[in-house]
């Protein structure tokens, strides 16, 4: 073989197993996502993580008894380890500490010598206790990473549905600017001052967390692309907490978007009453529509319903939504902190 022909075999080669690594050491990886994705993240009850410590210890001296012919008195707790570390991880950190106590009882009691054993118990169970720790540790990153990704999901969700619901509004929008616009330059003018508008509300709903600001100025916010004079707004000064503030405007525009889609604001002599009062540091909102179409409750729970009964923490408030045949009503409730 000429000393060209071998520099081409040699560089397939090595180009092969360039490539083939990074397949091996994927195909490790994902192995290994899928035994993570299955910890119990969240310990088991006490019974079922005392449950599998008694499948572990088990286990952990039937393999010490097996090897004793060949080990004796040498290495008497060293296999246990592995054992401790399941026991952890699968059950809990008392599943680990039974594991423990029991492993290292029948160690004292089979293969530890005398003038040793407590020295070699001791290390023995602060190592374990390193060991359960970890597992913890271990536990609550896996419970982190499970959450990231549910959150993930579910904000890939809210997103599709919002850039859904912000073309239905822009087509709405558009409508509503022609029914109403004279001549072509008013409907451009009309349409793109709602169409700017309704750009301020999405960035208010994106920053309504930074600053606190009076709830009708910031009801004027979120209302403004859907027609201001549609709604009878009224109530007292009250300011939003800043940690309710995105909450707020995502419910607020929900409600506007489906009154513009289906409610009072898609016919055009419907409105909207909105008001509010403030009663024991806590503020009562009233949402509620008129001279709209008939309103019947939909036969299944759409995204928009979900996210307007679940928009706050049920620690700081609340929202009720119901489908009345005059027209959609919905009472708010939030904490002022």
């Amino acid at each position: 073989m000429s000393a060209s022909a071998k520099a081409v075999r040699a560089g397939a080669a090595t180009t092969a197993s360039a490539i083939g690594a990074p397949g091996v050491a994927q195909s490790g990886r994902s192995a290994w996502r899928a035994v993570v994705r299955r910890v119990p993240y969240r310990p088991p009850s006490l019974w079922k993580g005392q449950g599998i410590a008694l499948l572990c210890a088990p286990a952990g001296l039937g393999i010490r008894l097996s090897l004793n012919p060949y080990l004796g008195d040498t290495l008497p707790v060293a296999l246990f380890y592995p054992f401790v570390l399941v026991a952890a991880v699968w059950g809990g950190t008392c599943s680990g500490l039974t594991v423990l106590v029991i492993c290292g009882a029948a160690a004292d009691l089979l293969w530890l010598q005398p003038g040793y054993h407590l020295v070699t118990l001791i290390a023995f169970a602060v190592a374990c206790f390193s060991i359960i720790a970890m597992a913890g540790l271990f536990r609550a990153v896996v419970e982190i990473h499970v959450q990231d990704e549910e959150r993930a999901v579910l904000l890939a969700h809210e997103m599709t549905h919002r850039v859904g619901n912000l073309f239905g509004v822009v087509q709405a929008i558009s409508a509503q600017s022609a029914r109403h616009a004279a001549t072509v330059a008013d409907y451009q003018t009309q349409f793109t001052g709602r169409l700017m508008a309704l750009a301020r509300t999405q960035r208010l709903i994106a920053h309504s967390t930074t600053a606190a600001t009076d709830l009708k100025s910031f009801i004027g916010e979120i209302i403004e692309p859907f027609g201001p004079p549609r709604f009878a707004v009224d109530g007292p000064h009250v300011v939003v907490p800043r940690y309710m503030g995105t909450s707020c405007a995502l419910l607020l525009h929900e409600l506007c978007t489906n009154a513009l889609k289906y409610g009072s604001l898609s016919v055009p002599k419907g409105v909207v009453d909105l008001s509010w009062r403030v009663q024991d540091h806590r503020v009562y909102l009233h949402w509620r529509e008129r001279h709209g179409p008939h309103v019947a409750a939909p036969q299944r729970t759409g995204f928009g319903s979900r996210l307007l009964k679940t928009a706050f923490p049920a620690e700081h408030g609340s929202a009720d939504l119901r489908f009345e045949p005059d027209g959609v009503q919905c009472d708010v409730e939030f904490a002022l902190l």
